[in-house]
């Protein structure tokens, strides 16, 4: 076994501490086609199937999948691990080729592609890489400030996706401190359309170094979306810097 192998199987601790809580919904949708992963308290992926194209829920889950794959083992290669925007390209680059590759195969040659939003937390920073229509959050003390912009256009319509071209992919990076008391709030559209900041905060006020009581906020939002009339596949992450 080679030292990377072991770290594959035996990751350094996080140096910051951290919660979080993921909630899903499948609204009024025939299937679920959101996916979240999240690897060691410090790779968080969200993932959306494009509505309208086949195969959306198997899209989601090997993006989600792939880019956690990806995360464990470029973080090995010391020029990517140095350069964290560099390593979040390099984790978008694979995944959409990966996607792109899978659709060659006997079922899936009618296409797929999906949304995906990966956050990175380490010592005390966030690394955000986005493409699609999610939407990432800070919270901080009392104020909520919108991190990510949507890949779509005046009508609304997705410009940007994994899986539907093979090369050029270019993701939306967002770093930044992530602060003792910060949240870190990931939604796909079908949560972010019916959310307000003034509710969120709200929902986030009296959570303090309480896991149990993050996964209540979680669940708690998607339920307030619902009761908006939130009809699509709606998934929530909340990543809360506690140390």
């Amino acid at each position: 076994m080679t030292i990377a192998d072991a770290l594959l199987l035996h990751p350094r601790p996080q140096q910051t501490s951290v919660i979080f809580a993921a909630s899903q919904l499948q609204g009024t949708r025939e299937t679920q086609e959101d996916y979240f992963v999240n690897f060691n308290d410090e790779c968080f992926v969200v993932a959306d199937g494009v509505g309208g194209m086949p195969h959306g829920e198997v899209a989601a889950q090997l993006a989600g999948d792939t880019a956690v794959w990806a995360y464990r083992l470029v973080r090995q290669r010391h020029a990517y691990w140095k350069d964290r925007k560099l390593f979040l390209k390099r984790i978008f680059r694979t995944t959409n080729i990966t996607l792109w590759q899978k659709q060659r195969e006997e079922g899936f040659t009618d296409g797929m592609a999906t949304t995906m939003l990966v956050c990175i937390v380490l010592d005390r920073r966030f690394y955000i890489g986005n493409v699609g229509d999610s939407s990432a959050f800070l919270v901080r003390d009392g104020t909520m400030t919108k991190l990510t912009t949507e890949d779509v256009d005046s009508s609304g319509r997705l410009t940007k996706t994994i899986g539907t071209t093979r090369y050029g992919l270019t993701p939306s990076i967002i770093t930044g401190d992530f602060l003792a008391g910060d949240c870190i709030i990931l939604m796909t559209d079908g949560v972010a359309r019916e959310m307000d900041a003034d509710k969120c905060v709200r929902f986030l006020k009296d959570v303090e170094q309480n896991a149990p009581q993050l996964s209540d906020v979680a669940v708690n939002m998607l339920a307030f979306a619902k009761n908006q009339g939130a009809t699509d596949n709606m998934t929530v992450c909340l990543i809360k810097r506690v140390a």
